[in-house]
């Protein structure tokens, strides 16, 4: 049996399998030492394969000619970034791992487009989430998970992580997943939604919250139930938010207090809300910095970080010593490759509207849910990741190309 999206760039079954399992590890091996890194490698020496033995079958097909716009729009801010880059040499191995990511991209958009694989690819992630779940509540009750790995001090949830990324990760998937199981298994992909929001919750990520319930209402927008089912589907984050107090009121109580610095008298506006946000104000007025002084192209691709300290303003900034990521994908993008990239994500933005818009009823439907959480992730009023971070950027990767290969027609498998 050969599975194929033609003739032309049919894929051995072995291979096909082998392509899906590294797919499922992006989000699986996660967890891990090297996390996203290895599958997305190996995804990649696949796709170099394909462009050296099917170079023109694959001109001819759509959905690489869709990723390759896609990628053009912002590996070309970053090759431009290089102008008045903080660090010429950071922002040339940002440059060389995305070209690694098109590769990757290329087999994942040729896998995709069967329908079949993208049955498996939510069925194989269905399970991981599943025993992130009852791993995560064994981790509750025992204080320990499957692994040996501890609560954190103040009673978060992480599971097999040793830090915050299981819920960002659970969240992106789960719309697929949720929209897997529903017409046959609706109990179970309703269990699955909540399962996941109360670890989401115990993880003690407020932001978390938030993109759960941006999940609920985008899904609820898209079908337009009866004003009882957006009364029912808009509680779940109540009872999520409310059985995870219950579950763990010390966590609870630090971050109702947290909220609750926002009305101190003493502290300005500024303070107020820094300290609510966990102080991604600073975080997001260094990015506007960086990109105040360099507006075309950026301070360069992978800098952000590096040039903090340069560009922070105030002197209390606990982020100068302890440096991290913006918190949020326009602020780094915008910082790091200015204008050009800026202009380029709304091109891609309103290509891929675009393309929704013009697919079948029945394709758009495919694609939804790889959209959803696309929609979500970016967002503008959002705190995630931004999108250059070797262990996030696999996943949207993932997203992405399925979201183009779901949009073409799916043939069927073909016996040789």
């Amino acid at each position: 049996m050969i599975i194929h999206s033609n003739t032309s760039l049919a894929m051995p079954r072995i291979l096909t399998n082998a392509c899906l399992l590294f797919a499922v590890m992006i989000i699986a091996w996660s967890p891990f030492s090297g996390g996203a890194r290895l599958p997305t490698l190996l995804l990649a020496m696949v796709g170099g394969g394909l462009l050296l033995v099917k170079l023109s079958a694959l001109r001819e097909q759509r959905a690489v000619r869709r990723w390759t716009v896609v990628f053009l729009l912002l590996w070309l801010p970053m090759w431009l970034s290089l102008l008045h880059a903080f660090d010429v040499k950071a922002t040339f191995a940002a440059i060389a791992w995305f070209g690694l990511m098109y590769l990757a991209g290329v087999t994942l958009v040729v896998l995709l487009q069967q329908a079949l694989v993208r049955q498996l690819l939510a069925r194989w992630l269905g399970w991981v989430i599943a025993l992130w779940i009852l791993d995560s509540a064994i981790q509750y009750l025992f204080g320990v998970d499957m692994l040996g790995m501890p609560k954190t001090p103040e009673g978060r949830i992480t599971g097999m992580f040793s830090d915050l990324h299981q819920g960002i990760l659970m969240l992106a998937v789960l719309p697929l997943i949720f929209y897997h199981w529903q017409p046959k298994y609706g109990w179970l992909a309703w269990a699955m939604l909540l399962g996941a929001g109360v670890v989401v919750v115990l993880s003690g990520a407020r932001g978390y919250l938030y993109i759960y319930m941006l999940l609920l209402l985008l899904g609820l927008w898209r079908h337009q139930p009866g004003w009882k089912a957006w009364l029912a589907v808009l509680s779940i984050p109540l009872l999520v938010a409310v059985f995870s107090s219950l579950l763990n009121p010390q966590l609870a109580k630090t971050k109702l207090q947290a909220t609750q610095t926002m009305a101190a008298s003493e502290q300005t506006t500024f303070d107020r809300f820094n300290h609510a946000l966990t102080y991604r104000l600073n975080l997001w007025e260094t990015g506007l910095h960086m990109w105040q002084a360099e507006p075309l192209t950026g301070i360069g691709s992978n800098n952000y970080k590096r040039a903090y300290a340069q560009y922070a303003s105030r002197t209390d900034d606990r982020f100068v010593a302890n440096r991290t990521h913006s918190h949020n994908i326009y602020v780094e993008w915008l910082a790091e490759t200015g204008l050009v990239g800026g202009l380029g994500l709304v091109c891609i933005i309103v290509l891929c509207v675009r393309w929704f818009r013009q697919a079948t009823v029945a394709d758009q439907s495919q694609a939804w849910p790889y959209a959803l959480p696309l929609m979500v992730i970016y967002f503008p009023i959002n705190t995630t990741q931004p999108m250059l971070v070797p262990w996030w950027f696999p996943v949207l990767l993932l997203l992405a190309c399925a979201f183009i290969a779901s949009l073409e027609r799916s043939q069927d498998d073909h016996p040789t």
